[in-house]
């Protein structure tokens, strides 16, 4: 019988193949021309700083014919009378002329370089367009093509050190499950859209991309609404081009290893250590001499087992495979874009079936001009992803494998036995390579149709556009539990000294298990957008934008407690005084529909002002100051609430969850949580005030942007400890009473230069940032103790106690200040009195560090001939964290650094397998720095020779060499500092090393 979820699936399969066939069935009619009498054409290609290129490829759509420009930047070329040059050159965004009369307009055609301010450029902010010039915010661009030099098949993995206020992190490092998170300014990713459709991932690889716009402030992002609060991340797909079709394949192929392992001890030198920290204790060793001899001969590897978990069960090298194939072309009134992508990649573990994903893409746009007054988008595509790995997580195993001593247990106790322990309950043999398996398939798809119209006969100046988007993701699982036989070992000592071994806890195996269902997932998102678009000049003093724009957005998922809907309503005006003087409004309403009607009906606001100073008297003849924008903008958004329900109020405890009402309903356990009527709730909100500069200087090679930024997050809603003491039940209410602030600068430059054939660019980005709690539920300390208190200081502080070495004897700890935590013996650690009362307690923790607040990117560009090479890096200055990592291990494994435990030297303090309230609390004894310079990718590439390429009908052929990760420069040898536990508590990040090849036709 058919279910639900099955159908659902014929459905998309469906609507897969009849979309599929519509793209690839496109009317290009008109794309042939009649064969006319050639004219010729020239002029010169320069960049905006008027430096002649050389070497650029201009192509002649209706005439063939094609040519490269000399050193000067000159090319002549014989064109139709109705033509579309087409031109390109590496570095630059490739441009399109229409040529109707069989000539040029300009003598001088002047290439848009990667990164380089251009006033006039409209762009895509707000689900609207803005030119640069009148943009009240703070925005960064970058294109596709820059961030194609990162071997990574994730557009948010390539973004990693790429724009100011961007910060970027590895949430999971899994191969078959990677996922990295932006965040902008440290509010979040904010809303997300993929060619003007919301989403919550980008799944785009970056050879689909045609631009990224990060919006950092309310000057771009406030009519997004809710989501749009912190930011925005607007990507826009590749769209085709017209003139002609291109063809461009691309493969990668590499292989990835850890950047970082634990570096742990081998059996005997456990044993050997955890018999020092028993002695240490007051209590007897456990291990003999006999037991650690064994551990070392390897005699009895089933009593005495030396694992050696990343030699035995990792390879190491994990191996991967991208090929992608763009497709597009197109004439005046269509132009097509295709993409289509596989990927595949293996997981780390040397045991058993191994982990592997392999992924299916397609990206589809097309561009339909119907009239002079209308024109309509499509778009459609998708991924397919099959993956099939062990159910033991890979985080769980790495976390196993740092934990676990090497004499946890024997991976097998026989031929068809394997070991288990009371105390150690995971074989990681079993569970690698023997145990359950999950298999599922990941299908997501969207569709998306667009309209645009000139509506200037009703009124000039005035369009319309309309986007209507969905997006659906379904995920089907199955899972297999075969089991294994499983024993304890028992061993029993004989009067010759050789051992009997029997089992208990035994456990029968059984492989005949079958494949059940797990788990499934449906989402749906559907969104629609209208923008009603006004442009007037109406003399040039005089000039106006305004937008009036509707979305609506609603989220259905079987992981959702309820629906959600993202509604907006907002209007914009951009007006442009005397060329110079820029003065924006804005109005939303975003109503949150968890809250009362009254907080639904509020309006947000922002204003913001730009001064366009390169254009006053004051600079004028100045050669050096090409462009200088000085603006600000402040406003109140709302933000986005968890999910909650108006009528009825949702009790939790200990993870379970009922309805009703409260004092007839509840669930049993632990602190419940309720929900109470919204009337009483204000919709929590954003107030942001943004200052900044834009600059372009020295002929338009020094480019870049200065911010200041305040952002204050009030009225937030939450769930506050403190009700307790005040309440007469075990019931406490969401309340508004979060207030924090966060504020900073951030910015970029960048310097670009030609010198004869060398082609360079060098750009810096930072962020300095702030925050602060005004108001939470935190304790308010007394007098004396104020440095304590988290209300009213800098967040990010690591509060803890002053260090002083460690006790070396017990004269030492008999004349010592007494400190509180516990019996202090020789090996523990000593602190200071750091309020003089003549005693160590909490009254004396205070600030020893803090978190790191300033951050920064660096990348490097440069062609020299037909050779390229590019380096990107992120990392943090200053800065501090607690290091957790070597505090009471139990039972758990040693890492060889605490063989360095008192009193070998004071690097760590003495073994100890108990809980030591003294040593292991925050102080200054375990601050590292946490400031580190991490390497994100390095990448070489060759072109062959336009001058060859162009006499055999090919564009581009070109091929590269890149890695990714190779090595963080930090004072901590053993970790990857972005992402410190890594490698030890979770799946490592793996460094990547690859050789790809691309050609175009």
């Amino acid at each position: 019988m058919l279910t639900i979820n099955d159908l659902t699936m014929i459905k998309t399969k469906t609507l897969y193949l009849v979309l599929i066939t519509i793209f690839f069935m496109k009317p290009f009619a008109g794309i042939a021309q009649e064969v006319n009498e050639l004219n010729e054409v020239s002029a010169t290609i320069t960049n905006k700083s008027g430096d002649g290129l050389k070497d650029v490829l201009i192509q002649a759509s209706n005439s063939k014919n094609t040519t490269l420009t000399n050193e000067n930047g000159v090319f002549r070329l014989k064109i139709q009378e109705e033509d579309i040059l087409i031109i390109s050159r590496l570095g630059y965004e490739e441009s399109v002329i229409y040529i109707d009369n069989g000539s040029l307009e300009n003598e001088t055609i002047v290439l848009k370089q990667f990164g380089v301010i251009q006033p006039e450029e409209a762009i895509n902010i707000s689900l609207g367009n803005l030119p640069f010039e009148r943009i009240t915010g703070s925005v960064e661009r970058i294109t596709g093509d820059e961030l194609s030099d990162f071997p990574t098949a994730f557009v948010q993995e390539a973004l990693a050190g790429r724009l100011s206020g961007l910060t970027s992190n590895y949430n999971d490092a899994l191969p078959t499950a990677e996922g990295f998170g932006n965040s902008i300014r440290r509010q979040g990713a904010g809303q997300i859209l993929v060619d003007g459709v919301p989403v919550t991932n980008i799944v785009l690889t970056p050879a689909e991309v045609d631009d990224v716009v990060i919006a950092k402030d309310y000057g771009s992002s406030f009519m997004f609404g809710t989501l749009g609060a912190p930011g925005a991340i607007i990507v826009n797909s590749k769209h085709g081009l017209p003139g002609g079709r291109s063809i461009k394949f691309k493969s990668r192929t590499g292989v990835r290893t850890p950047t970082f392992l634990p570096n742990v001890m081998n059996a005997q030198d456990y044993a050997k250590n955890y018999n020092t920290a028993l002695v240490n204790d007051g209590f007897a060793p456990i291990y003999s001499q006999n037991d650690i001899n064994d551990y070392t001969t390897g005699e009895n590897p089933v009593r005495n087992p030396n694992n050696n978990y990343y030699d035995d069960l990792v390879d190491g090298v994990s191996t991967y495979s991208h090929v992608t194939g763009d497709f597009s072309g197109g004439n005046k009134n269509v132009q097509y874009f295709s993409h289509l992508g596989f990927y595949n990649t293996n997981g780390i573990e040397s045991v058993g079936d191994g982990r592997k994903l392999t992924r299916l893409r397609l990206n589809n746009n097309v561009q339909i001009k119907f009239s002079e007054k209308g024109a309509v988008n499509l778009g459609i595509g998708g991924s397919f992803n099959k993956r099939k790995e062990p159910a033991l997580n890979a985080n769980s195993a790495f976390n196993t494998m740092y934990n676990y001593p090497a004499n946890a247990l024997p991976y097998k106790i026989n031929d068809t036995i394997y070991g288990r322990t009371p105390e150690y309950g995971t074989n990681l043999l079993v569970g690698l390579a023997h145990g359950s398996i999950i298999e599922d398939e990941r299908r997501d798809a969207f569709a998306r149709i667009g309209l645009d119209l000139d509506l200037s006969e009703l009124t000039k100046g005035l369009t319309f556009k309309a986007l209507v988007g969905m997006y659906t993701l379904n995920i089907l699982s199955k899972r297999r539990d075969p089991r294994v036989n499983m024993a304890e070992p028992v061993f029993t000592l004989n009067n010759d000294g050789s051992y009997t071994t029997t089992f208990r806890n035994y456990t029968r195996g059984n492989n005949e298990n079958d494949w059940v269902r797990a788990g499934d997932r449906v989402d749906r998102s559907q969104f629609i957008n209208a923008n009603l678009h006004y442009n007037r000049d109406f003399s040039d003093d005089h000039k106006v934008i305004a937008d009036v724009i509707f979305s609506n957005q609603e989220i259905t998922g079987s992981q959702l407690v309820q629906n959600t809907i993202f509604r907006n309503l907002g209007l914009r005006v951009n007006y442009l005084l005397k060329q110079k003087y820029v003065l924006e409004g804005k109005l939303m309403n975003s109503p949150i529909r968890q809250l009362s009607q009254d907080e639904r009906s509020k309006i947000n606001y922002d204003a913001g002002f730009a001064w366009l100073m390169h254009k006053e008297n004051f600079f004028a003849g100045t050669s050096w100051l090409n462009f200088l924008k000085l603006r600000a903008n402040f406003g109140v958004q709302s933000r986005p609430v968890s999910q909650f329900f108006i009528s009825e109020n949702l009790y939790g405890g200990l993870g379970s969850g009922q309805f009703g009402i409260n004092g007839k309903t509840s669930s049993g356990g632990g602190n419940i949580r309720v929900f109470t009527a919204s009337g009483d709730i204000r919709t929590p909100k954003q107030e942001y005030l943004s200052i900044g500069v834009d600059f372009q200087m020295a002929n338009s090679k020094i480019n870049g942007q200065l911010n200041y930024f305040n952002i204050r997050n009030y009225d937030q809603i939450g769930f506050f400890n403190g009700f307790y003491a005040i309440l007469p039940s075990n019931f406490s209410p969401l309340v508004n009473k979060g207030d924090t602030r966060f504020r900073g600068i951030d910015g970029s430059i960048s310097y670009n230069n030609k010198i004869g054939n060398l082609s360079y660019k060098f750009g810096v980005n930072a962020m300095y940032g702030e925050s602060y709690a005004t108001e939470f539920d935190y304790i308010n300390y007394p007098a004396g103790e104020e440095q304590r208190n988290i209300t009213g200081n800098k967040g990010g502080r690591i509060l803890g106690l002053e260090a002083d070495g460690i006790f070396q004897n017990d004269t030492e700890v008999a004349n010592a200040i007494p400190q509180l935590f516990g019996e202090v013996k020789p090996g523990d650690i000593r602190y200071k009195d750091f309020n003089n009362d003549g005693v160590i307690d909490e009254k004396d923790i205070h600030e020893i560090g803090n978190a790191p607040r300033f951050s920064y990117g660096v990348n490097y560009m440069m062609q020299y001939k037909n050779w390229s090479f590019s380096v990107h890096g992120d990392g943090v200055l200053g800065g501090d964290y607690v290091e957790t990592l070597h505090w009471n291990r139990g039972t758990n494994n040693y890492t060889k650094e605490i063989a360095n435990s008192w009193p070998v030297s004071n690097s760590l303090p003495k073994l100890t397998t108990l809980s030591n309230s003294n040593n292991y609390r925050n102080s200054s004894f375990w601050l590292k720095n946490a400031g580190y310079f991490n390497v994100r990718s390095i990448m070489v590439a060759y072109s062959l020779p336009q001058a060859f390429l162009k006499n055999i009908g090919v564009k581009d052929f070109s091929f590269s060499a890149a890695s990714k990760n190779p090595f963080v420069i930090s004072s901590n040898k053993d970790r990857y500092m972005p992402s410190r536990n890594k490698g030890y508590l979770e799946h490592p990040v793996l460094k990547a090393f690859e050789l790809g090849i691309q050609v175009t036709f």
